[in-house]
């Protein structure tokens, strides 16, 4: 960031209503979280904080979960399922069968064959369907993937199950096996044993939405389609040139709000940005927004770790990837993420222990009445926190509760 850049538009002193001019190197380059209770000011905040940062000509992007943010002035924005979709031939195994809702150290297993094999029947066999293992030399199949790292790396995700099942190809169980093959038969006793998760995979790759969402047909040309746009060729463009007093709106709430895919979404989204960003050599800021932060956490604090918020909070700063990120409640996160942000807006906070988790306790500011709009800020390295409020955007949010009339 350039030093005499400032932000003279996002907040006024409470006392005298009097505009207050912020650095954004102290405000946002440690990462800045915003927390109140619902109705107080965290979205007319967030959004206040875009229009600041456009009109100084930053970079900014918002991963919208509920399609709340896509008429923000000057946003351009891009809807998975619509005019956008995340490519399959671009998401790592483990990844693709977290969507399939496959989970087995087996089946995921099975799942990197199964891509693998439908890599070799697209581009190298160049040929529809299943590729087919039974009675496949097995020097035949290690010439076809050698071939593999000259030729491209699409497949027909759509196909995925029918080959998993090719993947439990097995030689015959008695003198006639041969094991220069693949395989001579399937083993369907296994299939048996595995068939719920294949079940639940099939009919995720069935889903009409997430045939939408994601590029499973991928560049077949025997369905009609919209026209969609790679999210991650967005996503590049955007990290890598600056954005003039425009917004990137990614929004995902084609699938479910909350949803384990629509999570598992939003984490993909934040890892292949923070690839992006360490693989360039550009290292101009990048703002980011991501309202409610519980839609972001995983299910079990085990997979915290390998989340795209975890990682992009963790190690975003060195690329220049600043996160700005809302919740009702800090309880909502868990202290590995909470602790990563140095600037705070506090907005009306009722619970001790909320107060606590974040540790603005001693301040003299009374945090359970605080008006809608004011909140108190800290930023990185300051001590004292200041009784701020936030200038209401031009973009109209209503997250009001709807009224008796």
């Amino acid at each position: 960031m350039v030093n005499h850049m400032t932000l003279n538009h996002f907040v006024t002193k409470s006392e005298t209503n009097e505009a207050l001019t912020l650095d954004p190197n102290a405000l946002l380059a440690h990462h800045l979280m915003i927390v109140g209770a619902t109705g107080n000011g965290k979205s007319t905040s967030l959004l206040s904080l875009v229009e600041s940062l456009q009109q100084i000509e930053q970079t900014t992007i918002i991963f919208d979960a509920t399609g709340e943010y896509s008429q923000i002035p000057h946003a351009i924005t891009y809807t998975l399922g619509e005019n956008a979709n995340l490519d399959f031939s671009e998401i790592d195994a483990h990844d693709v069968a977290d969507i399939l809702g496959i989970y087995s150290d087996r089946l995921i297993q099975k799942v990197a064959m199964a891509i693998e094999s439908l890599r070799i029947q697209k581009n190298i066999i160049k040929n529809t369907g299943t590729y087919i293992k039974i009675n496949k030399r097995l020097t035949t199949f290690d010439q076809e993937q050698q071939q593999l790292s000259v030729f491209g790396y699409d497949y027909d995700a759509t196909l995925l199950m029918s080959q998993m099942i090719q993947e439990f190809a097995v030689p015959f169980g008695d003198s006639k096996a041969n094991y220069e093959l693949l395989g001579q038969e399937i083993d369907y006793t296994a299939v048996r044993s595995q068939w719920g998760e294949l079940l639940s995979g099939q009919s995720r790759v069935g889903n009409p939405t997430l045939n939408r969402v994601f590029n499973m047909h991928h560049h077949t040309h025997d369905v009609p389609r919209a026209t969609q746009t790679d999210i991650f060729y967005i996503l590049r463009l955007f990290s890598e040139h600056r954005s003039q007093q425009r917004t990137l709106v990614i929004d995902v709430s084609q699938l479910k709000a909350g949803s384990s895919v629509s999570r598992l979404v939003l984490s993909l989204l934040l890892k292949k940005l923070l690839l992006i960003r360490m693989a360039s050599a550009s290292r101009f800021p990048i703002t980011i927004f991501l309202d409610e932060a519980h839609r972001y956490m995983p299910e079990s604090q085990e997979q915290l770790n390998d989340t795209g918020l975890f990682k992009i909070l963790r190690e975003g700063r060195k690329y220049g990837i600043y996160s700005v990120v809302s919740t009702q409640s800090p309880l909502d996160m868990p202290a590995q993420i909470s602790g990563q942000f140095g600037s705070l807006l506090v907005h009306q906070l009722n619970n001790p222990d909320e107060l606590q988790q974040i540790g603005v306790l001693n301040n003299g500011i009374d945090y359970h009445h605080l008006a809608v709009g004011q909140a108190a800020l800290k930023k990185y390295q300051d001590s004292d926190t200041m009784l701020v409020n936030v200038v209401n955007p031009t973009t109209k949010h209503d997250t009001a509760s709807p009224e008796f009339r």
